[in-house]
């Protein structure tokens, strides 16, 4: 079976559930990685508004092919300018591991989240890695065609 990029609204489920949050399957998109017929990560967007999309995503495991997928499409497919993505500020090895993957805090409400602070993280196409060959050589179309 190996690995395999999907999309739909199991997808989603799965990822809002990991991070505490509602799915709505006919206001939001959502990609995953699947290994041997199990979801092993997962990605949803929201509140596309044509520059900027809300983004959530958590995994087990991923592979260069899910994370070209995962930028492919707000960037390419939906053309945005911005990804958004809202951290709680007690998670902190979610928030190295985006700024790592290129996102910088853009703002912070104090004492939103339940354990402290929502950081809104941004990314841009600019500061995007994934974006560059190496990536996108490890799909064969867009994510929307998954």
């Amino acid at each position: 079976m190996g690995w395999n990029i999907v999309s739909g609204p199991h997808v989603g489920h799965w990822v809002m559930s990991r991070t505490d949050g509602a799915y709505n399957a006919d206001r939001s998109a959502a990609i995953g990685l699947e290994r041997d017929g199990e979801l092993v990560a997962g990605t949803v967007y929201e509140m596309w508004n044509g520059k900027s999309v809300v983004c959530h995503i958590t995994w087990d495991q991923i592979t260069p092919a899910y994370l070209a997928a995962v930028y492919d499409y707000p960037y390419n497919v939906a053309n945005v300018d911005k990804i958004i993505g809202p951290i709680s500020s007690n998670h902190t090895r979610a928030l190295k591991l985006v700024t790592k993957m290129g996102f910088s805090e853009e703002a912070r409400i104090k004492n939103a989240a339940p354990d402290g602070d929502i950081v809104f993280m941004t990314q841009t196409p600019e500061r995007c890695r994934y974006l560059e060959p190496r990536y996108g050589q490890k799909i064969t179309g867009t994510a929307a065609n998954t």
